[in-house]
C-alpha cells in the first residue's frame, strides 16, 4: 500500500507539471499575436502618415491652383478697375479686389500650414520606418524563441504523459478511480500532504490519531475539510 501512495504521490507531480506546461503552452500564441499585433500598430502608423503626406501634397496643389485663381481675378479687377464709368462700379470693383487678396491670404496660410504639417510628418515617417524595420526584425527574433519553447513545451507534455501513463498503470484500478475523481473536483490537487500538522491542500489542522494513522501508509485517509487524499510528506 505504501508503494501505492508514493505512485499516487507521484502521479499528483505529474499532473501538476503537465497542468503547469499545458497552460504555458496555451499562452504562447497570444504572446506571439501580441508582438505581430505591435509590429503592425507601428506599420500601420507610418502608412497612415505616408498617406497624410500624399493628401498634404495633393491639398497643396490645389491651393497653388486656388492661389493663381485669385491673383489672376484680382490682376483682371484691377484692370477693370480703371474702366469703371461709374463711382459705384469703381466700389464694386474694389470690394472685389479685398475680397480675392483675403482669400489669397487665406490660402497661404493654409499652405504654410499644409508645409509645417508635411514636414512633420516626413519627420515622423523617418522615425517610424527606423522604429518599424527594428521592432521588425524584434518581433521575428522573439517569435522565433517562442516557436522553440513550444517545442519546448511540447516535448516535455509527451514525456510527462508518457511517465504518467506509466505511473498511472502501477496503481490499482480502486485507488486511481478515487484519484481521478478527488482530482477532477478539487481543481486538479486531488493528493495533499501532511505538513506542521495541517492538510497542504486547505491548511485545516489534522488530528494528531489521524497523523499517526496516515504516517503507516496502510489506508486511503482524506482530509475531512476538503476531501483530498492525505500522504506521508515527501522530502
Amino acid at each position: 500500500m505504501k508503494q501505492s501512495f508514493q505512485l499516487l504521490w507521484a502521479l499528483q507531480q505529474l499532473d501538476t507539471e503537465l497542468r503547469t506546461l499545458t497552460e504555458k503552452l496555451s499562452r504562447i500564441p497570444s504572446r506571439v499575436d501580441d508582438l505581430k499585433k505591435a509590429a503592425a500598430a507601428i506599420k500601420a502608423d507610418l502608412n497612415q502618415a505616408k498617406s497624410d503626406i500624399i493628401e498634404h501634397k495633393k491639398q497643396y496643389k490645389l491651393c497653388e491652383v486656388e492661389l493663381k485663381g485669385t491673383e489672376e481675378k484680382v490682376a483682371g479687377y484691377s484692370v477693370q478697375l480703371y474702366s469703371a464709368k461709374t463711382n459705384e462700379q469703381y466700389k464694386a470693383f474694389l470690394k472685389e479686389i479685398e475680397g480675392q487678396k483675403k482669400q489669397k491670404a487665406s490660402i497661404e496660410d493654409r499652405m504654410i500650414v499644409l508645409m509645417e504639417e508635411t514636414e512633420a510628418l516626413d519627420r515622423k515617417v523617418k522615425e517610424n520606418e527606423k522604429e518599424s524595420a527594428e521592432l521588425d526584425s524584434e518581433t521575428t527574433r522573439k517569435v522565433e524563441m517562442l516557436e522553440a519553447e513550444k517545442k519546448e513545451i511540447e516535448a516535455a507534455i509527451a514525456t510527462r504523459q508518457q511517465q504518467r501513463e506509466t505511473t498511472a498503470a502501477a496503481i490499482p484500478a480502486e485507488l486511481l478511480k478515487r484519484y481521478e475523481r478527488v482530482r477532477a473536483s478539487k481543481g486538479g490537487i486531488a493528493v495533499a500532504t501532511v505538513r506542521k500538522e495541517r492538510c497542504s491542500g486547505c491548511l485545516s489542522p489534522i488530528p494528531a490519531q489521524r497523523i499517526l494513522e496516515v504516517e503507516r501508509q496502510d489506508h486511503l485517509y482524506l482530509c475531512e475539510a476538503c476531501g483530498r487524499i492525505l500522504i506521508v510528506a515527501q522530502e
